[in-house]
């Protein structure tokens, strides 16, 4: 080896060293913008069911044999599916409101 060769050896480690860096940063900066969640294209906003607080006139509400709550729109037909636990509360809510107001 030469004198040249042992001084430009660790320079060339250093600048090898911060490309490496400098292409793990760009390339986690590039795969966080792809794999992020962009509004649909075409212009179509996806409906929230829960962004809407529904009427009595509205829906209707039913349990299911699994004790899970459904709210089915009057209008459309759509339903929304709550869990047993959700449902039950609900329905028992809404089952003593108007027990309450048929005792007015």
């Amino acid at each position: 080896m030469t004198i040249k060769s042992i001084i430009v050896s660790p320079v060339i480690k250093k600048i090898g060293m911060y490309v490496g860096i400098l292409a793990l940063i760009v390339l986690s900066f590039s795969a966080g913008r792809l794999t992020a969640d962009y509004p649909p294209k075409n212009g179509e906003i996806s409906k929230n069911p829960y962004s809407h607080a529904f009427d009595k006139k509205e829906i209707s509400i039913a349990v299911n044999e699994n004790n899970e709550l459904l709210l089915i729109e009057k209008k459309t037909g759509d339903y929304i599916l709550y869990s047993n636990s959700i449902g039950m509360t609900i329905f028992q809510m809404y089952a003593n409101k108007i027990y309450n107001e048929s005792k007015k």
